[in-house]
């Protein structure tokens, strides 16, 4: 009897190992994707750019993709100034109770942004 729950737990195991594993093949898929030029991905990325751009210097709200949300990242009561941002990346300053900390963000993980 007790093989059988040894044989459960493994197979458990081995399928939230694989899960895992697909998550991370579908975001470099994705960011595969998202670099191919002519595609919506792509177009959608370099809007995003662009509008970035224009926040530098400036305080934002960052609004991040399902399950790309950190709690401690740039909830409202903290304010997020943006620094610099190129192809891939977003780089912010976040400043909060716990004090100041730099952070870098793939622009793939931002579904939008909101000035303040």
């Amino acid at each position: 009897m007790e093989y059988i729950l040894w044989i459960f737990a493994i197979l458990g195991l081995l399928a939230f190992l694989g899960i895992g594993d697909l998550r991370r093949r579908v975001r470099l898929l994705e960011d595969q994707l998202s670099s191919m030029k002519g595609s919506p991905a792509h177009a959608e990325k370099t809007a995003l750019r662009k509008l970035l751009n224009d926040y530098v210097g400036k305080e934002i709200n960052l609004e991040f993709r399902g399950e790309e949300f950190d709690g401690d990242l740039c909830v409202p009561g903290s304010k997020c100034k943006v620094l610099a941002v190129d192809e891939e990346w977003l780089f912010v300053q976040i400043t909060d109770k716990k004090g100041e900390r730099e952070k870098l963000f793939r622009l793939s993980t931002i579904s939008g942004v909101k000035g303040t």
